[in-house]
């Protein structure tokens, strides 16, 4: 009898377990790459300057599409600043600020360049798609497909 408890509680916990990992994939590719999403924005991140991530020093293709972003935008007259990591200094975060954290960390996980601006983040996004949403007029927000 206590092994067949055990067996069927060791199951329960495999099936809980598979449970989550296909809720976190699903909420991981819920927002839509191609689009600027609200997140929380990392320490000592300004408001009206475009952050972009991505590693100093690197010849990699990713550092070149980096370099060829904050040229574009300087040229433009937009305010750029290059860093190479992020944190984010909450102490007792809500639920919103949690999922937001979530969020720039997904969105810092698809890969350089990461680009913040103004509570918006998107990974390898285009010059055009930089300028609009630091102008406030193509920073869609997909919070409510992943909460």
């Amino acid at each position: 009898m206590r092994i067949l408890l055990i067996l069927m509680l060791a199951c329960a916990a495999f099936g809980a377990h598979q449970l989550w990992q296909k809720r976190e994939a699903a909420r991981a590719a819920a927002f839509d790459a191609t689009v600027f999403v609200a997140v929380e924005m990392p320490s000592g991140m300004q408001r009206n300057t475009v952050f972009v991530l991505a590693p100093p020093n690197c010849p990699s293709d990713q550092a070149k599409r980096a370099e060829a972003l904050i040229r574009d935008l300087g040229n433009a007259g937009i305010p750029v600043k290059r860093e190479s990591g992020i944190a984010f200094d909450v102490a007792n975060p809500t639920p919103e600020q949690m999922r937001d954290i979530d969020r720039a960390i997904s969105v810092f996980k698809r890969g350089a360049p990461v680009v913040y601006v103004n509570g918006l983040a998107m990974s390898n996004p285009s010059t055009e798609q930089t300028i609009a949403a630091y102008r406030g007029s193509g920073g869609t927000s997909h919070r409510a497909l992943i909460e």
